[in-house]
């Protein structure tokens, strides 16, 4: 006859994961450094497996012992096996299905916030390539700006250059016409003292010449 000890073995809880989120947030992709996987998943599988190996060996425990019992040929125990053991059995194997169910729900919730992190990555990567490609933008705008400021000084010092030649060659033009002009008005007035001088000259010639004649007749 097998013993049964009168206080059953209590079935081990599955603890929980490192991360004790069941969805993914984007605040864990957005603040700070994200998570390391790597060693979270590790964390959880070496906590899954210390749990597994427990209710692997209760679980086989209490299933040869209710298998024997079972088949056993005294009626007290045949009873114990259904009452007790096989219970006992199924709640390991219960407990079994649900951690097979958990670990798909931490693979899903793992490729989830890997997932997350991923597209958010390819947010930022968007918004980093954006910001590139304004201060190239930019770049090139301030360099075309400096070439057409530059052309416009290139324009403005050679509009002063020739402005200031033009002023030149006015003022010296404005100088020789009032030069000429000048000999011209010099050049008449000495025309016309030159005539009025020839004029009297002659004139008094003539009365020279008139009075000696009429001295001459008169003797």
């Amino acid at each position: 006859m097998t013993t049964i000890p009168n206080t059953t073995n209590p079935i081990p809880t599955m603890p929980k994961p490192t991360n004790p989120n069941t969805k993914p947030s984007l605040a864990k992709c957005n603040g700070g450094t994200p998570p390391n996987y790597t060693s979270l998943r590790k964390d959880n599988i070496d906590k899954i497996k210390i749990y597994y190996n427990k209710l692997l060996d209760n679980y086989t425990k209490a299933y040869t012992e209710y298998t024997t019992n079972k088949n056993s040929t005294i009626i007290s125990d045949r009873e114990d096996a259904e009452a007790i053991l096989k219970p006992r059995a199924e709640a390991y194997n219960t407990q079994i299905i649900n951690l097979s169910k958990e670990l798909i729900a931490s693979v899903n919730r793992d490729t989830d916030l890997i997932l997350d992190q991923k597209n958010n990555l390819e947010e930022k990567q968007q918004q980093i390539d954006t910001l590139l490609n304004n201060t190239k933008m930019l770049k090139s705008k301030q360099r075309d700006t400096t070439i057409s400021e530059k052309a416009r000084n290139d324009s403005l010092n050679t509009t002063k250059v020739g402005t200031e030649e033009l002023q030149f060659t006015s003022h010296m033009y404005m100088a020789f016409n009032i030069l000429l002009v000048i000999l011209v008005v010099g050049f008449i007035i000495y025309l016309v003292y030159s005539n009025t001088d020839t004029t009297t000259t002659n004139n008094n010639q003539n009365s020279i010449n008139s009075i000696y004649k009429n001295i001459k007749t008169n003797n």
